[in-house]
């Protein structure tokens, strides 16, 4: 077990050091300082609700910032590519495949925590900043707990983007079929609670379609509803604090989602011939 764990360790770190080497962080960085310093400037033009606003832009930043980073810089670490023989397939002979998915989901998963951590120091100073130049009325409150609890949420969901991109890229070869395919996923995930709150509604008018709405709710299980996990509203509210059981809940389910999808990428890659 202490072996395994050493060449997870090994294996994760090679990737968090490659990704450093590689820039994968500091371009996006430099993305993000360039949006808040635009936002300084431009945050006049909003004519009330500026804390709000404000807000919503750092998080949607954060979360464009990630989704870069999965999309392209991790899905190009992860996918198994045939004509790019990368050190990570060469180091897949000494360890097992299980060894090998977990070790570089913990090193993509160490250069996400590492993005957002600069990305929500740098969040929550031109926050700050913003409160500090505009009158009360504008900005009247600014929360710590929630605002930490919505980058805990954030990140949440790209572990969970990450531990499905794991799956795919066992399942087929190419960085280009796995971005599309998970590209695909987070479409799916984003407007099938459009789909479930339209049926719901078409219910509610005396039209009953409770085999597609199960179905609906079924599909839940797979493509996962990311609206639980945004918490970005509370930062400037004065409304009550949610059921800390429900968080609690919620973390929950995202726990054991990712940890499902790790061990189907575990067998899956057994499967699978990494040369």
């Amino acid at each position: 077990m202490t072996g395994a764990l050493k060449r997870i360790a090994a294996l994760a770190r090679l990737v968090l050091l490659d990704g450093l080497r590689r820039h994968a962080l500091l371009g996006l960085i430099v993305l993000s300082v360039v949006a808040q310093a635009g936002a300084l400037l431009f945050f006049d033009f909003i004519p009330r609700d500026i804390g709000r606003a404000s807000s919503d832009f750092i998080l949607s930043l954060a979360w464009l910032s990630g989704f870069i980073f999965l999309f392209f810089h991790g899905v190009q670490v992860i996918a198994l590519d045939e004509e790019r023989k990368v050190i990570y397939s060469l180091l897949a002979r000494p360890i097992s495949r299980g060894e090998y998915v977990l070790g570089i989901f913990s090193g993509l998963a160490g250069l996400l925590l590492l993005l957002n951590l600069l990305l929500c120091g740098l969040g929550f100073g031109t926050l700050l900043i913003i409160k500090q130049m505009v009158p009360p009325v504008y900005f009247s409150q600014l929360n710590t707990l929630p605002y930490l609890l919505a980058w805990f949420g954030l990140i949440a969901m790209e572990l969970m983007l990450l531990s499905v991109i794991l799956l795919f890229s066992g399942l087929v070869r190419g960085s280009f079929p796995v971005l599309l395919i998970s590209l695909s996923f987070y479409a799916i995930c984003s407007g099938l609670p459009v789909a479930r709150e339209a049926v719901s509604q078409r219910v509610l008018q005396t039209d009953p379609q409770p085999i597609l709405e199960g179905v609906l709710r079924l599909m839940t299980a797979v493509f996962p509803d990311f609206d639980r996990l945004d918490f970005k509203n509370m930062i400037v509210s004065s409304a009550p604090q949610p059921d800390p059981s429900l968080m609690l809940a919620n973390f929950g389910l995202t726990v054991s989602y990712v940890g499902l999808f790790l061990w189907l990428a575990c067998v899956v890659y057994q499967r699978r011939d990494l040369q």
